[in-house]
């Protein structure tokens, strides 16, 4: 394992020359807005040197005292990063988290967040943990630096998993919730080991801020993993990470542990044949026997992380109230090449029903009102006694899943904000999807079937 490791901390490692670039450009723009009056503080891996070759992303937060309002706080956040760019001649972008900042990009090769917080250790928002995560991981990586590498290697390793990032569109282990892992575990293959064992439902308190380990799982009812902050005992940095994304992290660390080597940091991307692919799936669609139903539709551009977050919501909407009239999903997914194209697409292992279904009512002896109730609104259904409750026999509203889809696209109920707007869905039946010529689609549906 060690040469294996060796070989990939000479791939991700920065050069020197780099690191150089990088933080010229940190201090050009970091003294631009110190002349603007304001308190600016790089933080994020470049911060704390446990950034990856590659990387081009620079995190720099502007501090406001606490005595401005949460809303002034955004209006001059906005202005300032704004103004930042336009004197650079930059482009930038609107993105939201807690509040809104500016995202802008330099020489089409970095991006650059300009970020507004409060300078309090209170921490008026959510985004004001940050400077202290910083402090926090600078503070242990004076101590011992060879972590940082050990950091690398974690965070390369969880890209090649596809669950680094703690955004919609991956759900999984944000940078700092890698470097708090390598910090409490003392090195990579530690984390390895020790994550191999997990359980949905570990708890983690690296600061050791919590006298009862115990109680966490009560405090954190819903997080499959809990990992303590530091700077914030009531905090979950794992609060983020899906079942799914703590599951793929399970198994890639169980696998490595058997056959380590390169493939778990780079794994390669397979050129496809569109051609070979697209015979590929209608095979597949003809052997499983199912009813495919996708909609597709165009959107403006919207930011990525407010897309899949509106899309996860979009999709489970749909999907329980398909369920609602009793038609069986086998499997959802969605997809969009964040631009301006989306697809939301169901499976169905039942998608006919008979005309008729049973509903049972209440039973004979309960409440008798209800049974009135029950008896007046199917009269002319003809309510009958089996087993002690009253049942009938019932038209149903439904019974083709595609009537319900035309339906509930209509309505757009419970549709994401943005995905409301939309003017026109186009509902595709099985491999009337493969319209979506698309290569990121395609290997979407390779692995979605």
């Amino acid at each position: 394992m060690e040469k294996t490791l060796q070989k990939i901390l000479e791939k991700i490692i920065p050069t020197k020359q780099e690191q150089e670039k990088e933080r010229a450009i940190a201090d050009k723009i970091l003294n631009k807005l110190k002349k603007k009056g304001v308190k600016p503080l790089l933080v994020g891996s470049l911060a704390k040197d446990t950034d990856i070759r590659g990387t081009k992303d620079l995190d720099i937060f502007i501090l406001f005292p606490t005595s401005v309002s949460r809303e002034e706080l955004k209006k001059r956040g906005l202005e300032i990063g704004k103004g930042l760019f336009d004197e650079m001649n930059l482009k930038y972008e609107i993105d939201y988290a807690e509040h809104p900042y500016v995202i802008g990009r330099y020489n089409r090769e970095y991006t650059i967040e300009i970020v507004p917080c409060y300078d309090t250790p209170k921490k008026k928002s959510a985004v004001d943990r940050t400077p202290y995560h910083t402090k926090y991981i600078r503070g242990k990586l004076r101590i011992n630096p060879e972590l940082k590498n050990e950091i690398r290697l974690l965070k390369q390793f969880m890209k090649g998993a596809g669950i680094y990032g703690a955004e919609a569109k991956v759900l999984g282990f944000s940078g700092y919730l890698s470097e708090l892992l390598v910090i409490n575990y003392a090195s990579f293959e530690n984390v390895i080991r020790e994550t191999a064992k997990w359980k949905f439902g570990e708890c983690i308190d690296p600061e050791n801020l919590w006298d009862d380990k115990k109680l966490l799982k009560y405090f954190f009812p819903e997080s499959y993993l809990v990992v303590v902050d530091p700077t914030d005992k009531n905090r979950n940095v794992a609060a983020a990470v899906s079942r799914d994304a703590l599951s793929k992290f399970i198994l890639a660390c169980r696998k490595f542990l058997e056959n380590p080597s390169e493939e778990f940091f780079f794994p390669e991307e397979k050129k496809i044949n569109k051609i070979k692919i697209k015979s590929q799936i209608i095979e597949k669609l003809h052997k499983r026997g199912t009813k495919v139903i996708s909609i597709l539709f165009s959107h403006e551009k919207i930011n990525p992380n407010t897309l899949y977050s509106q899309l996860r919501k979009t999709d489970d909407s749909i999907k329980r109230q398909i369920e609602h009239y009793n038609f069986k999903i086998l499997k959802s997914g969605f997809w969009t090449d964040e631009l301006n194209k989306s697809v939301i697409l169901f499976e169905f292992e039942l998608w006919k029903l008979p005309d008729f279904e049973r509903r049972t009512g209440p039973r004979v002896d309960i409440d008798i009102k209800n049974q009135e109730n029950f008896f007046n609104k199917y009269k002319k259904q003809k309510p009958y006694l089996e087993n002690g409750y009253w049942v009938v026999d019932t038209k149903r509203k439904f019974t083709d899943a595609l009537e319900v889809v035309k339906k509930i696209v209509a309505e757009k109920k419970g549709f994401g904000k943005d995905i409301k707007d939309v003017e026109k869905f186009e509902i595709l039946i099985d491999d009337e999807i493969l319209r979506v010529d698309d290569e990121g689609f395609l290997r979407f549906l390779e692995g979605f079937f």
